[in-house]
């Protein structure tokens, strides 16, 4: 592999971690996408911080940039000489590049091919918890859940049991996912699964706020630090995975939230808060408050409706901000309310108002096309409630003396496991056709809007991978083998479209694995 290329990532951070790269237990902890977008991520940042901090155990990071051909990025060791091998998967358009990884490393996709001299393959993130079924013929163990305890006590237990005992082991424990244990030789489950218990006791501790250890030019944030500030959300949003599975709203306390932005100062004065309701942190004003006094620029990842006020927006823009994200998701009143949220149009155009009076000139906006329901005097609603976001745009922007612009994002439903919505068919490829060509004839005319519009073939892919089985592994490794997207989805055709087109019966693949709090027993 071409040492350059790591040597030239290395060279590029900012670090205030310093990795333990030599000694017992070896671990990879990969992200199944580039260097560029792993980087971008806190959760993965917060899982290689969380294994550097156990006793006895040397970790490296790893990435599936072609470059890197199967090595780690420290020390450029081949993966299949580690011990385990780790990957934080957020999204499942990324599960093919984990495949490829693997090939890459000389490491056989099939957990069946595998013994105990290639390293055990675990799996955590959204992916994981969503529907894990479609990885699972590749992977030893899903995490499910939060890293902060499932992943320290499975790294312990790995140095004490061998790799059959472990497996045994885990199996009969809250939080993990063991397929050879529990699925039959179909791929069907034996058991019922029951995540750990969402009581998150860590989060009274300021040391347990994850926050970046490393800062790059090379990520899409461009040298900023993240923090998180909560987790949970106090919303039922009928179409949101993380309202129904994260449960509900807990804070970080501001004290701890401050102390580690002053830690981030010895790497970057660009901060960056993340958090599925970023705005509804008590303490949100105080905090950015605090950040704009010391200099420090700021951005939030989004923002709900009801936390865009001045005492977060004004200082929100004296600390650099030039944007902030919001998420209508519907164009009417009627079918937000519909959704469980609740905002009329009237609030969201007098959110945009405020931003801008507060010096904010930037907007995001993101849509959803496809939910249940909907109908085309939404879609037209959509139009409406963004020509009027741009007219507002414009005025308060010649009255500064700087137009801004107004970035509209567009989504197909993908109807997602555990969440009210997740019986409900996609949109077919014709149905979505007609529907964008609506909404871009109805905004094709306004000016200072920028739209992005979605694609149905990789929203129907995405489909099938939230709501598929253990079949889904031979469309998924065709992709890994580098088959193009239109063809495995013309190859695979009648499985895709009974797991995205039709209604999922009543008991659909994935409700093997529970949120209830209780032990792994027999189905």
């Amino acid at each position: 592999m071409p040492r350059h290329h790591r040597t030239a990532l290395i060279r590029s951070e900012r670090t205030r971690l310093d990795l333990p790269l030599y000694g017992g237990l070896s671990v990879a902890v990969g992200y199944p996408n580039t260097y560029h977008v792993a980087m971008s991520s806190l959760s993965f940042q917060w899982v290689v911080e969380i294994t550097a901090r156990q006793e006895d155990t040397a970790v490296e990071r790893c990435f599936s940039d072609p470059d890197l051909a199967g090595h780690s990025l420290e020390t450029g060791r081949p993966l299949a000489e580690f011990d385990v091998l780790a990957w934080s998967c957020s999204f499942e358009l990324d599960a093919a590049n984990l495949l490829r990884t693997l090939d890459a490393a000389g490491i056989p996709r099939h957990r069946d091919d595998r013994g105990s001299r290639f390293p055990l393959v675990v799996v955590g993130g959204a992916v994981a918890s969503i529907n894990p079924l479609p990885l699972a013929p590749a992977v030893d163990v899903f995490v499910l859940g939060a890293a902060e305890r499932l992943w320290p006590r499975l790294l312990a237990m790995t140095r004490e049991c061998d790799r059959g005992q472990l497996l045994e082991e885990l199996s009969g424990l809250d939080g993990y996912f063991v397929p050879r244990h529990h699925l039959d030789g179909d791929g069907r489950p034996l058991h019922r699964l029951r995540r750990l218990e969402k009581r998150d006791a860590h989060m009274a501790s300021s040391d347990s706020i994850p926050y970046s250890h490393t800062v790059t030019p090379l990520t899409e944030y461009r040298n900023r630090g993240l923090v998180e500030m909560s987790r949970g959300c106090p919303e039922k949003c009928r179409y949101c995975w993380v309202s129904y599975n994260y449960g509900r709203l807990r804070c970080y306390p501001a004290a701890g939230i401050v102390e580690r932005v002053h830690a981030l100062r010895a790497v970057t004065d660009r901060v960056g808060f993340v958090a599925t309701a970023v705005g509804d942190h008590p303490q949100l004003a105080e905090i950015l408050t605090e950040c704009s006094a010391a200099g420090l620029n700021v951005s939030l990842s989004s923002l709900r409706i009801p936390a865009m006020v001045e005492g977060v927006l004004r200082p929100l823009a004296a600390s650099g901000a030039r944007s902030v994200t919001i998420a209508p998701e519907s164009g009417t009143d009627a079918l937000r309310e519909r959704l469980g949220k609740p905002i009329s149009n009237a609030r969201i155009l007098e959110a945009v108002d405020t931003a801008q009076r507060c010096g904010i000139p930037d907007l995001k906006m993101y849509f959803i096309v496809g939910l249940p329901d909907e109908q085309d005097d939404d879609l037209l609603g959509i139009c409406d409630l963004l020509r009027r976001t741009a007219e507002i745009v414009r005025e308060r922007g010649r009255e500064r003396g700087r137009v801004g612009k107004v970035h509209a994002g567009f989504s197909i439903l993908v109807p997602k496991p555990y969440t009210p919505y997740q019986n409900e068919p996609m949109l077919s490829t014709d149905q979505a056709k007609r529907r964008l060509d609506l909404l871009w004839k109805g905004l094709r005319e306004t000016d200072n809007l920028r739209l992005a519009r979605p694609s149905h073939r990789e929203a129907m892919w995405q489909g099938f991978l939230s709501r598929g089985d253990c079949r889904a592994f031979r469309a998924l490794g065709s992709i890994a083998s580098g088959e193009p997207l239109s063809r495995v989805m013309k190859t695979h055709r009648a499985e895709i479209e009974a797991a995205t087109l039709s209604p999922v019966d009543h008991d659909p693949p994935w409700r093997f694995i529970s949120s209830a709090p209780t032990r792994t027993t027999p189905g």
